[in-house]
């Protein structure tokens, strides 16, 4: 079953809006297509920010159908490599230490563009911060820029910038080069997970892990428990389209032997994925209310 055929369900909690780098959805897009639906409670869980909230706390208040958890997806250094974290929950206003978690998070998408462009010119092609710039603002409104500075460029487009201007031959060979730049010019590590999650757990922030099937090798047991323990979770993204749906139940059945609460999340980034996936990631509505409660709403 396709995500278009998949029943959908009366929550969607992994979300994108063009507050994220790779991301070109309103805020509003999400409310809208949420009260078409019936979707009862929605998370705009943009990638290391919570830079949307103003917005989303705006179209709440114009479509009261639609309950909007403050939240974000936090990528983390962990010891087996970097995680996406789903953050539920943030304070309206942000404490001084989220404040300066956000803030790091800023200059850690800043210093990731700005290793791209050293990268591509370390090894012989022309690309300064200020190509950057110019291609970010072909896909990123004026406002976010002024926000969140020069930041890294989505792959997609960074990748037919590279194509048209000869670097590579095709998109094929994006993957290659990428390794190439990084070779080159190392980006900074995302922030680790052992300075990243106390700010949050102090705050009272939930934390679950994204599209967890690769970080989980596939089910493996050993790996699933030593990532609940190194990043504190207190659920699971069991229902995601990069899980298989066979993958489903074993995860939900893990949530439930260990007290976790179990969340899906369509992974929507645009207007496209908003018309044909959202609230489509095929996970119980049962689940709700177990991650309302861990929330305490």
């Amino acid at each position: 079953m396709n995500s278009s055929e998949q029943p959908k369900a009366q929550y969607d909690l992994h979300l994108h809006s063009y507050w994220s780098y790779d991301a070109t959805a309103e805020v509003e897009d999400h409310f809208k297509r949420a009260s078409e639906l019936g979707v009862r409670y929605i998370a705009i869980t943009d990638h290391h920010v919570m830079d949307a909230s103003a917005q989303v706390l705006a179209c709440t208040a114009r479509y009261p159908q639609v309950t909007a958890i403050l939240s974000s997806e936090i990528t983390v250094t962990t010891s087996v490599g970097s995680i996406d974290l789903l953050c539920y929950g943030f304070p309206r206003e942000l404490t001084p230490p989220l404040q300066a978690l956000a803030d790091l998070h800023h200059h850690w998408q800043q210093a990731t563009g700005t290793a791209w462009s050293k990268g591509l010119q370390a090894i012989g092609y022309t690309f300064s911060d200020a190509d950057r710039l110019a291609l970010l603002q072909t896909y990123r409104p004026a406002h976010v820029i002024a926000l969140q500075g020069n930041t890294h460029v989505k792959n997609g487009v960074l990748s037919d910038y590279c194509v048209e201007h000869g670097f590579i031959a095709n998109s094929e060979e994006y993957s290659d080069l990428k390794i190439r730049i990084r070779q080159a010019v190392s980006p900074p590590p995302y922030p680790p997970a052992d300075e990243v999650l106390p700010i949050l757990k102090e705050a009272g922030i939930k934390v679950a892990i994204a599209h967890p099937h690769g970080y989980f090798n596939q089910g493996d047991r050993a790996r699933m428990d030593a990532l609940r323990h190194e990043c504190q979770l207190d659920g699971i993204e069991c229902a995601h389209r990069q899980v298989p749906p066979e993958f489903t139940p074993i995860y939900r059945e893990y949530c439930v032997a260990h007290g976790l609460f179990s969340v899906g999340g369509s992974d929507s980034h645009n207007l496209g994925d908003i018309e044909e996936n959202f609230a489509a990631h095929g996970g119980a509505d049962e689940w709700l209310d177990e991650f309302l409660d861990c929330l305490a709403l």
